[in-house]
């Protein structure tokens, strides 16, 4: 298929679904998600998706750590890409898309602007070392802007995350099998070929709303597993402040991620008002700047709630980033829960025909 982009600027509204629906039922119904992707760009179903007009919209892609994931003795799932992948999909949404920082993207979110076609912003969540040593020279390279949501509590220390001190945990265990009582029975398979599952298994049992003591999990999950949880030092995991000023002076943006990364619908209100407040003030106090935004920690429907709306009002929060997903379509945004979407477990036949389906229908379609 050679069709240029010229030869769809007169369709109606209605071609994407018309083309999508034309696709072998194959492609619909059988496989997953990669192999879809590359049946389409063996096909050129994708640049013929490529080629139809771009609504407009805010899209917005969220990164975590960029870099080799079997290097860490930590979370290997924290890592979004590798730093070549990360290279090829900037210069890619370079070329395709209107790359706008965060004040554009906030002016859009409240209607003050408005996109004439796709505009795209990329995000970081937690403030990961390798966001400044990795991620940052290649978006100066390319001149693109970057939002990166830091935690306050582990900015410039040698802290570790829970997400980190689970997985330290699980990866140095010599049992085989361990079974964890909190918050409901589990048994995790550690043996080499199922470890990797299993953290991820363990990581999502902590994030359940039943997890109100975070501390028992852990000191739970030691005993189960023969181990201590690591001390940290193996590596520093988090930027330090006068990196994330380096990169602020480089173009780079930066927002709250909460204080201490506590998911904040499991807390009080007094609890996430402090989270809130406490992170916005430590950031304004490094950067030197007005902070307005903030992304939800995990960032799932689950991990916020009315109240997280009357705390980030309270704290003067304008805006606020899910995690779950979506394009923000103008006039239907709510500004409390803006849409991401990650970038994980992508091959680049998938990147590319996942961010031409959501530039040109406005929805997730698969």
């Amino acid at each position: 298929m050679t069709q240029s982009r010229a030869e769809f600027k007169g369709l109606p509204r209605s071609a994407p679904a018309a083309i999508l629906q034309s696709l072998p039922e194959a492609m619909k119904f059988q496989g997953k998600r990669k192999l879809i992707a590359r049946v389409g760009a063996r096909t050129g179903v994708t640049r013929l998706v490529e080629a139809l007009p771009r609504r407009p919209s805010l899209l917005i892609l969220n990164y975590h750590r960029v870099g080799d994931a079997e290097k860490t003795p930590y979370d290997c799932g924290s890592f979004s890409c590798t730093a070549g992948e990360f290279e090829w999909q900037v210069g890619y949404l370079k070329r395709r898309f209107q790359i706008v920082d965060l004040d554009a993207a906030v002016e859009i979110v409240h209607g003050r602007t408005k996109p004439r076609r796709t505009s795209l912003l990329i995000t970081f969540d937690d403030g990961y070392r390798d966001n400044y040593e990795t991620a940052f020279p290649i978006l100066r390279a390319h001149g693109v802007p970057a939002s990166f949501f830091l935690p306050t509590a582990f900015i410039g220390t040698e802290l570790l995350a829970w997400w980190d001190v689970i997985a330290g945990i699980l990866k140095t265990s010599r049992n085989e099998r361990v079974t964890i009582a909190y918050p409901k029975p589990a048994e995790l398979d550690l043996t080499s070929p199922h470890r990797s599952q299993s953290i991820k298994t363990a990581l999502k049992l902590f994030k359940l709303p039943a997890v109100t003591d975070t501390e028992r999990f852990i000191r739970e999950l030691e005993s189960a597993c023969g181990v201590e949880r690591p001390a940290g030092g193996a590596e520093r995991c988090f930027m330090n402040w006068d990196e994330a000023r380096e990169m602020q002076a480089g173009g780079m943006a930066f927002g709250s991620h909460s204080h201490s990364h506590e998911i904040l619908g499991k807390l009080p209100y007094a609890s996430q008002l402090e989270q809130l407040t406490l992170s916005r003030r430590i950031l304004e106090r490094e950067l030197g700047r007005s902070i307005f935004t903030l992304a939800y920690p995990v960032g799932q429907r689950e991990s916020f709630n009315d109240e997280t709306f009357q705390a980030l009002a309270a704290a003067r929060y304008t805006t606020a980033f899910s995690f779950y997903s979506g394009v923000n379509i103008p006039g239907k945004i709510r500004p409390y829960d803006v849409l991401r979407a990650g970038v994980e477990d992508e091959d680049r036949s998938s990147f590319r025909l996942r961010l031409a389906l959501r530039a040109a229908t406005r929805r997730e379609l698969f």
